[in-house]
């Protein structure tokens, strides 16, 4: 399974999460992945179980209903989509409208690209066989201006052109494009995003192109992106739903991996080094299109393989929300993952759920200016009490006992050196042997069964090499 770029993902313990599911409740046929993030945990359970998989995020959700919401109809569609007929035409309309503006800025891109020895637009390896050759990128009259040929000159001029001299919406003030950007001054324009905050179904689509070009992608991806957005909710007829709901978690797919900042959104990278510059060209010489072929593919051979049982979905809510809904009447288990550190998911994926929510959000300003991660304002993006020193063991309880209070059996995934609930304890005094002790009578005041258990993974973070971790399983069974 291809799955998006995400911290804390649970891939590699599928197997160790699905055993003690089956343990926590062994005649169980529904379990809740109660914070879903990569859907990577739901599509492992989904053969056996029916899978409620929920996410505060509206893009996990969007990721989660691809793999498990099918029944015979939609794996029909599955099974004879076509991307050129699906796509093609409403893609390349948006397109074509985009590069009327933005073509001479794209064709300097390209020019920057191919003095580098990079390929424009060039093709994901694991791009669907039969669909190969699909949205080739547009020929573009080739750029007037002239580039260094010595390569630290070119990176020089290559900075100026990302960092200076391209345009991107502002909330404080309007830009003002020049250059190869004067011909696309409307798309960055306050008046004009105001519009489409209001409408944002408004053709042509030019969210990613307004907000962030040569922030988190290249120009054309930008575009791509945008076109692609527009041709999935332009769907309609039979199958029309399962069609967006697939190829809409394949361009998010797409969008994760694609990123020329780091592997997430939280920050656009700086250029400071040459080397740098080359390593975000390299990313932005990547197409966009034939990514989401790619994970097109993917997604069905996962599919595939997993066969989800039917009735499985996937939802988005706050997991009080949740809760109060009713929905885990019927759960025999939940799985949780919540965050286990002080930083919130929200800004490390802010661009994914912007793509997904296509609604042209509010900015964030500070000191008069777009913030550099350009992130929706604050009240935009879900701030979570498990990321609060002072929350987090609140938070974890009332976890444990909303969950017994329903009657299911609960499987709690954390971390232990870098979790914050146990850099809490550790602060306080707490020994590692008693951090784990109070672990588990988290889930002892609402379970009368519970058990942990670890595993040693290597992990990495930025600016830093693998280190061995302690991931948690807590266990609890028979609610008191």
């Amino acid at each position: 399974m291809r799955t998006l770029w995400y911290m804390g993902a649970k891939t590699r313990l599928t197997d160790s999460i699905a055993a003690a599911v089956a343990s926590a409740s062994p005649r169980g046929r529904a379990v809740c992945d109660l914070m879903s993030g990569t859907a990577s945990v739901s599509t492992a359970l989904c053969g056996r179980y029916r899978v409620l998989a929920n996410d505060v995020q509206a893009y996990a959700q969007a990721v989660a209903a691809a793999y498990l919401e099918h029944d015979r109809a939609s794996r029909r569609v599955l099974e004879t989509l076509d991307p050129e007929a699906d796509l093609g035409a409403a893609y390349r309309r948006n397109r074509d409208a985009l590069l009327s503006q933005l073509g001479p800025a794209a064709a300097v891109e390209d020019a920057f690209l191919r003095a580098s020895g990079l390929e424009v637009a060039a093709r994901d390896r694991q791009e669907d066989p039969n669909q190969a050759g699909l949205f080739l990128a547009p020929e573009l009259p080739p750029a007037r201006r002239r580039l260094p040929v010595d390569a630290q000159l070119r990176a020089g001029a290559y900075r100026t052109f990302a960092l200076q001299s391209t345009p991107t919406f502002c909330e404080a003030n309007d830009a003002r494009p020049s250059g190869p950007f004067r011909d696309a001054a409307g798309l960055f324009e306050r008046g004009a995003i105001m519009a489409r905050r209001a409408a944002p179904s408004t053709f042509p689509y030019h969210l990613c192109s307004s907000y962030y070009p040569n922030v988190y992608l290249g120009l054309r991806q930008a575009v791509d992106l945008d076109s692609l957005r527009y041709a999935i909710d332009q769907l309609s007829g039979r199958g029309a739903a399962a069609k967006r709901r697939h190829y809409l978690a394949a361009l998010l797919h797409a969008a994760s991996v694609t990123t020329s900042a780091t592997s997430h959104f939280c920050q656009p990278r700086g250029l400071v080094r040459d080397a740098e510059v080359l390593a975000v060209l390299q990313r932005r010489s990547v197409s966009i299109p034939s990514r989401v072929l790619a994970f097109s593919h993917a997604i069905r051979t996962t599919c595939r393989q997993t066969d989800p049982h039917e009735g499985s979905r996937a939802s988005c809510a706050d997991w009080r929300t949740l809760y109060a809904s009713g929905a885990l009447d019927l759960i025999d288990v939940v799985y949780a993952d919540p965050p286990y550190t002080a930083d919130n998911y929200s800004r490390f994926y802010h661009v994914l759920e912007v793509l997904t929510r296509y609604d042209y959000p509010e900015l964030q300003v500070s000191r008069g200016k777009t913030t550099k991660g350009r992130y929706p304002v604050i009240g935009e993006r879900h701030q979570s009490p498990f990321c609060h020193r002072r929350g987090v063991d609140a938070e974890l309880r009332a976890l444990c006992q909303e969950t017994a209070a329903r009657g299911a059996s609960l499987v709690l995934s954390y971390a232990q050196e870098n979790g914050l609930w146990f850099k809490v304890q550790t602060e306080r005094g707490a020994s590692p042997a008693e951090a784990r002790e109070g672990f588990l009578d988290l889930a002892r005041a609402a379970y009368r069964d519970v058990r942990l258990e670890t595993r040693g993974l290597l992990h990495s973070g930025q600016g830093d090499s693998n280190h061995q971790v302690t991931e948690l399983l807590l266990v609890a069974r028979k609610p008191r």
